[in-house]
């Protein structure tokens, strides 16, 4: 069971990622519609106060997740209850400081933005406030479900709620931009998905999973090794809020808000797209990761995993690289407009900076289940620290490009040379052996980005949305051939005989 729900997990992962941008793509400008420009700032105002909030998780989540394993693999029922009901008072707790957090940000509305907001606008802000604490009470607690749900690779269940959700959504926005109910309508809804996704939780995890949380007794030892873990999980967490807002809160200061625009087009695209789509497949490994390492040191296992994953990994990221290579200036023309054509340049340098990780990103679970991971977030502060230093001067001298191409190098070393070194001679795994199964995607990568632009040049057809379908879709027939005949292993030709032999038994 644990394999295909690992497999069908991360296939319904990336149905998730899909579904969630189409209807992001469409839903989007009909809020912009329905909503005042004044509404839709405020709306976009208590979205980042509930991302920051969203931090108060400290990365407990996947810290539970991990020690869950830890523990079921050492079959004893005690520790397991024992570790859900410390981690079910740590969740309680950490629900009590974001509710007070998010209380202290209600207080602070009208001295933080008194001058710059009307009265009504203060008020929206205020009540909307309200149900941001209420989703607060009700998102963290969920967290904790999710995460044991997850701990049991029951990924099918957890990523199928979630596709749902975002449908259930998409239908809820559209009702209550109808109805006249505007940004706090379109919050309203979010709450009420995320209290739907609770109870489902609560439902899976008392009658599916059968489990029960009991303080035997207050473990110290413990709790210091969830909080030292989750602490590096937190780290990393606020290496991505300073490093992909650092490049837009540089150029304001240093150019323009123009400039701020055009690179705010390009991170979107990144952290909202690119990096997304190697998460995919690694976010059901950790379980598996972690059990292997409880029951023995030797890396063959972990190393084959790591290697035939990467594998994969490579064939999306470069595949998707070389993609936008080919219809990205078209993509970025159509959809953002003329004025932001400098974000393609800046969008396909942080791809390039971006690849190493974003191939080995499997190494992040590999760390977190050998509780290796205070040397990664130690790198990636540092480098934050640096990109922020160095892209000052360079944004103000070389605008927008120079500061992708900081942030780039800076990514390509912190996650290239460095962590492959660690990976080697800490971890244990054979780096130019993955290196050497791994490269050989860049060639039908980079020849079918060129066959695209030439089938381009050849047709001159664009610049619009059908033509860019038609370009993506010569673009996937040609890689996935090339691909096919020379570059997927045994086991993808598997993968992918076995979706295409359960989609044809469906439709029959």
């Amino acid at each position: 069971m644990s394999v295909n729900q690992r497999r069908a997990g991360a296939i319904l992962s990336y149905v998730a990622l899909v579904v969630n941008a189409i209807t992001t793509f469409i839903y989007t400008p009909l809020i912009l519609s329905f909503l005042t420009t004044s509404e839709y700032g405020v709306y976009q105002l208590i979205g980042s106060i509930i991302a920051y909030l969203g931090v108060m998780d400290m990365g407990l989540s996947t810290t539970l997740s991990r020690f869950y394993v830890e523990e079921k693999v050492k079959e004893d029922s005690d520790h397991v209850e024992n570790l859900l009901a410390m981690s079910a008072c740590i969740y309680g707790v950490l629900t009590l400081l974001s509710v007070g957090v998010g209380i202290a940000f209600d207080f602070l509305l009208p001295t933080l933005f008194g001058e710059s907001f009307t009265p009504g606008e203060l008020e929206l802000a205020h009540q909307m406030m309200l149900l941001v604490l209420i989703n607060c009470i009700v998102v963290l607690p969920g967290n904790y479900f999710l995460a044991v749900i997850n701990a049991n690779e029951r990924f099918v269940f957890a990523r199928t709620l979630r596709i749902a959700r975002y449908l259930l959504q998409f239908v809820g926005v559209i009702a209550v931009l109808e109805l006249g109910r505007g940004a706090i309508g379109v919050l309203a809804i979010q709450v009420v998905l995320n209290f739907g996704a609770d109870i489902a939780y609560i439902f899976y995890y008392r009658n599916k999973l059968h489990l029960k949380a009991k303080l035997h007794y207050w473990d110290k030892k413990l709790l210091l090794h969830i909080f030292s873990f989750s602490g590096y999980i937190l780290l990393n967490m606020v290496f991505d809020q300073i490093f992909w807002k650092t490049g837009q809160v540089v150029l304001g200061a240093v150019l323009n808000a123009a400039a701020v625009g055009v690179y705010g087009i390009a991170t979107q695209l990144i952290t909202s797209g690119y990096m997304e789509i190697s998460t995919g497949v690694t976010s059901v490994f950790l379980p598996k990761l972690t059990a292997i390492s409880t029951k023995t040191e030797d890396m063959t296992e972990i190393e084959g995993l790591f290697n035939r994953i990467g594998h994969i990994q490579a064939l999306l990221v470069w595949g998707i690289c070389a993609g936008f290579v080919a219809v990205g200036k078209e993509f970025i023309y159509v959809w953002a407009g003329p004025a932001y054509g400098e974000a393609y340049w800046a969008t396909l340098i942080l791809m390039i900076g971006l690849n190493v990780a974003l191939v080995q990103n499997l190494g992040i679970s590999v760390l977190q289940a050998k509780d290796k991971q205070g040397f990664r977030a130690i790198v990636y502060i540092v480098i934050a620290v640096l990109d922020l230093l160095v892209s000052i001067p360079v944004s103000a001298r070389f605008g927008v490009i120079g500061c992708a191409v900081t942030a780039a190098i800076f990514l390509f070393v912190g996650t290239g040379p460095i962590m492959n070194w660690y990976y080697h001679t800490r971890i244990g795994i054979d780096i130019p052996k993955f290196w050497h199964q791994v490269l050989p995607i860049l060639i039908p990568a980079v020849l079918t980005a060129l066959a695209t632009r030439a089938f381009s040049s050849i047709t001159n057809i664009g610049p619009s949305y059908g033509s860019i379908l038609i370009k993506c879709l010569f673009f996937i027939a040609v890689y996935f051939a090339l691909c096919w005949k020379w570059f997927f292993t045994d086991y993808e030709r598997d993968i992918i005989r076995g979706i295409a032999h359960k989609l044809t038994r469906s439709a029959a």
